[in-house]
């Protein structure tokens, strides 16, 4: 199989001089598309628009930052080529490439917590062997995995790590399990009762003890009003020779 054309953008990663060079030397035609008219290159353009919908998803559910976007842009290409079917061929594009079809045996979750086996640094007796992490992707180049580390806000490849795989939907959050428990103690018969006898005591009130109750307010309110009367503020301008009477009486002073 022979590639006859190459159509991309003109981003600096295709349009330079080495590329050129390569394309003329295997006989490829390299053509671009106009500026901002993604419906030239589709096939290429929904296949980004595919990863950065999944990378998106990605970094969404798990919480992470956004400068994570690379190692999840990397895992999900990773995971497409050797996970996607063709309708027709019914193979992956790993299989279509390789003649064989890839082992997904070692797939993880992303985003899961991992632990990393601590086989760099000395050890005393009563340290720990193992670091913990989280799972970002796939090693290119080696049988390993990329793990986040965020003692050193760093992107190891280990190899001997193990996973805790989380499974979304199985953990009940605390709070939604005692609004249950609220509910339930609610709808039991002893808080029907309880609930009853609190509206025959407020029924059982007379409307003497109404009365008496609210000439006790009027009391309260007409002691606080006096003492508001009564209370005498002045200045420290204000001689005393100029006081007329007693200073917690009403200010009245000459002329």
């Amino acid at each position: 199989m022979k590639i006859l054309k190459v159509r991309s953008d003109h981003g600096g990663e295709f349009e330079n001089e080495p590329f050129e060079i390569f394309c003329e030397k295997h006989g490829i035609v390299h053509e671009f598309s106009s500026p901002r008219i993604p419906q030239q290159n589709g096939v290429v353009e929904r296949k980004n628009r595919t990863l950065q919908e999944m990378a998106r998803t990605m970094i969404h559910e798990n919480n992470f930052a956004k400068h994570i976007w690379v190692e999840a842009v990397n895992t999900a290409c990773y995971v497409q080529n050797r996970i996607y079917i063709r309708p027709i061929l019914e193979k992956t594009a790993y299989e279509l490439f390789k003649g064989i079809r890839p082992n997904i045996s070692y797939f993880h979750q992303f985003g899961c917590t991992c632990y990393i086996l601590n086989n760099k640094l000395y050890l005393k007796k009563f340290d720990a062997k193992a670091q913990r992490g989280i799972f970002v992707g796939y090693s290119k180049r080696s049988k390993a995995y990329r793990v986040y580390k965020s003692e050193t806000l760093c992107v190891e490849e280990p190899m001997h790590v193990k996973f805790d795989d989380k499974e979304p939907g199985n953990e009940t959050p605390e709070q939604d399990e005692s609004v249950a428990d609220i509910q339930v103690t609610e709808d039991t018969p002893e808080s029907d009762q309880i609930a009853e006898n609190e509206e025959i005591q407020e029924t059982e009130i007379t409307p003497d003890a109404q009365n008496e109750a609210a000439s006790d307010e009027a009391q309260d309110g007409s002691q606080q009003a006096n003492q508001s009367k009564n209370t005498f503020k002045y200045k420290s301008s204000h001689l005393e020779d100029q006081i007329i009477g007693n200073q917690e009486s009403p200010k009245r002073t000459r002329s």
